[in-house]
């Protein structure tokens, strides 16, 4: 076995002359046999004819460019080891019967028969020691000799008809006499059409022109399903699951994306033993399933063809070369994938560090249209690059499919930065106006589940739609022209059925309409309320309230008994007592509200200084401009915890706290992280200096990857979740700690932002602090994506960045905000 090595070789004196004594370097005085005395040691004792033709083989092969090696174990005790030439393709096997045992097996042991794989040239030798007597010798020898009860029987250049150890079946070797002590090796050289196949495959390496074309023709919402896709989402769009590996199991992914990682992980480490390679070695299933699956996808029906002809090949590729070939194909048609989807991203994408990239390429695993999961109607005088407008997957993979796949404050949050900043504004500008379709009691709905059967039980997802807006006009090219693009509104009325007397209108006026109703208040109960919508919740819990403080300006809202902010864990054990209990109801004036407000107030004040609209706010007195200042004139000094505050609930200091006038009243006080979205999305709402302190407060937080959501001190502080604990400890049971303690992805992004802003402010030593905190952040992030088989950024990790079993390993929130934080990163370098 140890001849087959690509590398230096040797054995000790004693070894092939089959000495049995234990060598003590140190007492041994006996010295060896003497190669004069032929009767103690000759090339006829031991195994040192065998050693010699073997050191020979040994020799020859390196020689002859044999570099390449493969270790089939192929029972307990028979080891075949093939060693390859990558020019050639010839290649020499090896196979030995081990005796690591003195209780050693005379036979073969069930063997299964050797593929041969190409054209089988010759039977370089046979080899078999044999025990002739079961004598051991003399046990006073004066000399060190070898056991002389064993007989080597050796033959070389066998004609293949004439084995004593194998024959030959068709394609295949059967090893017929093969003892422990045997070893038997054959040279085998590809078929002319193996050689053929490999050279197609060659001079495709470059990968196949008529794919580029194909490529070219499918619209951006076709890559979502040749990447990625889970399992879920196949199902719901062509009715099947993914490719199942023996030993192994299913591809994250069942697009292209799903096997990379793992190619990867096999090339590094030179696992050819992998399951993977095994599956492709008995067979070429996986690239039949491959063509197979993007040919029931209508737009890649092309493209199913041009990966068709380049896997080809692989049918006729000797089976032992399957995975280095494979692997070389599935690489290249991905690699000209991605390059296709980042041409067809911003400038600002393609010239970004790697980690923006991966992002960028993540970020389109969530966008596309899954039947039973699409948008609410929009207005069919709308332009459609596709059938159907895409969506944006809240998480893979349990917010994928079906009315979980859509969430209101989940897409705007991710909008911006999976959409906006990767160039990708019409599709953007759809989900915008589906949801504004949607609008109902001013509220844009929390589950959409394709606007007839939405649910409005949430207080922010308004907000962040209209900071989504603002952001579009911002960045789109001739961005505002949106504001007069069609809104269907599927509810005309707040009562109103499903598409009852549904009319449009521009989505200016859907805007005024979210703000009027918050200015005047919005009170009512959820339609259906019961267990039928939600079986935890207490009866108090369905009444949704929303409006404005007319002392400060501030957007309030919500009571002790819901959750109306993203913080929106509902207790459901009985058994630990916090069953229709919100862990963190948040009611009052949520800090991340007011940021967002203000930030959508002086975009409204802009554009009607630019002529973009016309009215000048919810009424005469109160304009955007002066409802913007009313909450800028009261949030430093509601908000912010000076650093001599004294009062019955002051835990820290020089914090934003996380809410104002809330029932419970000491939350208000409680140090968590979303006063860094209010400064993300509005740094001038804070004197700078104070937001720079609270942000160095607020380091305490900061995880490797994600963000704690409570302080760490703080009683209820727990860091790890678990949604199956049925236990009585009620600060967890049923993963009530939700978001009180585990780290956030998406609210770190916003950290990042907020400090490079704020950073940016104060300028200096702050700015320069500010970049280095955010570049060193970044490698922790590009490690997990690199490292993770989903190639993207989860939900939430427990404490301290451990792995969440019960987290998205792929979010749509925690990548965009990412985006935006890097986007933000490069401008200041710029």
């Amino acid at each position: 076995m140890l001849t087959m090595a690509s590398c230096a070789v040797g054995s000790n004196r004693g070894y092939d002359e089959l000495v049995r004594d234990h060598i003590h370097v140190v007492s041994e005085k006996r010295p060896y046999a003497s190669w004069t005395q032929t009767s103690q040691v000759s090339s006829s004792k031991g195994i040192i004819a065998g050693r010699k033709i073997l050191n020979q083989l040994h020799a020859w092969l390196a020689l002859h460019g044999y570099t390449q090696v493969f270790v089939d174990q192929m029972n307990a005790d028979i080891v075949g080891i093939t060693r390859h030439n990558p020019v050639t393709h010839e290649t020499v096997v090896v196979v030995s019967h081990t005796a690591f045992s003195k209780h050693y097996n005379h036979h073969s042991g069930g063997l299964k028969h050797i593929p041969i794989g190409g054209v089988l040239e010759k039977a370089l030798f046979e080899m078999k020691l044999t025990e002739t007597s079961p004598e051991w010798g003399v046990d006073d020898q004066e000399v060190l000799i070898g056991l002389s009860n064993f007989s080597l029987e050796v033959k070389e250049d066998i004609p293949l008809d004439q084995g004593t150890m194998f024959q030959i079946h068709g394609e295949y070797i059967e090893l017929t006499n093969f003892p422990s002590g045997a070893v038997v090796a054959f040279k085998i050289r590809p078929s002319d059409e193996a050689n053929s196949a490999i050279n197609s495959i060659h001079s495709s390496s470059s990968i196949d022109d008529d794919l580029s074309i194909a490529l070219s023709k499918i619209p951006f919402q076709s890559f979502s399903q040749l990447l990625f896709h889970c399992e879920c989402e196949d199902y719901s769009t062509i009715q099947q699951g993914g490719y199942d590996i023996p030993n192994f199991g299913k591809f994250v992914y069942c697009g292209l994306q799903g096997m990379i990682p793992i190619l990867d992980k096999i090339r590094d480490h030179n696992d050819l033993g992998h399951p993977l390679c095994q599956n492709l070695r008995d067979g070429t299933w996986l690239c039949d399933y491959i063509v197979a699956r993007l040919a029931k996808f209508d737009q890649l029906k092309e493209v199913s063809e041009a990966v068709k002809r380049l896997l080809e090949p692989l049918e006729f590729v000797p089976y032992y070369l399957r995975p280095c070939y494979f692997e070389t194909l599935i690489s290249g048609i991905y690699g000209r994938v991605r390059t296709e989807v980042l041409k067809r991203m911003s400038p600002q994408i393609t010239t970004s560090s790697a980690l923006v990239r991966w992002l960028a390429i993540s970020a389109v695993s969530f966008l596309g249209y899954i039947p039973g999961a699409g948008l609410a109607p929009i207005s069919p005088s709308l332009t459609l690059e596709t059938a159907h407008p895409s969506s944006l997957a809240a998480g893979l993979s349990h917010f994928a499919v079906g009315i979980w796949r859509n969430w209101g404050r989940d897409t705007f949050i991710a909008l911006p930065g999976c959409l906006l900043s990767t160039g990708r504004f019409q599709e953007a500008k759809l989900i915008i106006l589906s949801f504004a379709g949607a609008l109902r009691h001013g509220l844009i709905p929390n589950l959409l589940a394709e606007g007839i059967g939405a649910r409005y039980n949430c207080r922010d997802a308004t907000w962040f739609w209209l900071v989504s807006i603002v952001k579009y006009v911002e960045e789109a090219p001739e961005g505002h022209t949106i504001l007069g693009a069609p809104v269907r509104r599927i509810y005309p009325t707040d009562d109103a059925a499903y598409e009852e007397k549904e009319f449009e209108q521009p989505l200016i006026d859907t805007i005024y309409e979210a703000l009027d109703k918050h200015f005047a208040g919005i009170d009512y109960r959820e339609r259906n309320s019961g267990p039928q919508i939600d079986e935890q919740m207490r009866d108090e819990g369905f009444q949704v309230t929303a409006g404005v403080n007319r002392e400060n300006g501030f957007i309030f809202g919500g009571n002790r008994w819901n959750c109306g902010t993203w913080m929106d864990k509902m207790g459901s054990s009985e058994k630990a007592g916090n069953k229709g209990e919100p862990a963190t109801p948040r009611d009052g004036a949520a800090v991340e509200l007011q940021g967002l407000a203000y930030r959508a107030l002086l975009s409204l004040q802009t554009w009607k200084e630019n002529g973009l609209i016309q009215r000048t706010g919810v009424s005469e007195e109160w304009t955007w401009k002066f409802w913007a200042a009313k909450i800028k004139e009261n949030f430093e000094k509601e908000f912010y915890v000076e650093s001599d505050a004294a009062g019955e609930f002051v835990n820290r200091r020089e914090i934003v706290k996380d809410s104002v006038g809330s029932s419970l009243r000491f939350t208000d006080f409680q140090l968590r992280c979303n006063f860094a979205i209010a400064l993300a999305v509005a740094p001038q709402l804070l004197d700078a200096r104070k937001a720079w302190r609270a942000l160095n407060t607020a380091e305490v937080l900061l995880g490797p990857l994600g963000i704690k959501t409570l302080d760490p001190t703080d009683w209820a502080y727990n860091g790890y979740y678990n949604n199956d604990d049925d236990g009585t400890e009620k600060k967890t049971a049923k993963g009530w700690n939700y978001h009180q303690g585990p780290e956030w992805l998406f609210v770190a992004g916003y950290y990042l932002s907020a400090r490079l802003k704020i950073g940016e402010i104060i300028g200096g030593d702050e700015k320069a602090y500010a970049i280095r905190q955010v570049q060193s952040r970044l490698g922790n992030a590009y490690k997990h994506i690199m490292e993770s088989p989903w190639r993207s950024l989860p939900e939430l990790t427990n404490a301290n960045g451990d792995h969440c079993p019960q987290s998205c390993d792929a979010q749509a929130w925690s990548v965009g905000c990412l985006i935006e934080a890097c986007s933000k990163l490069n401008s200041m370098h710029g």
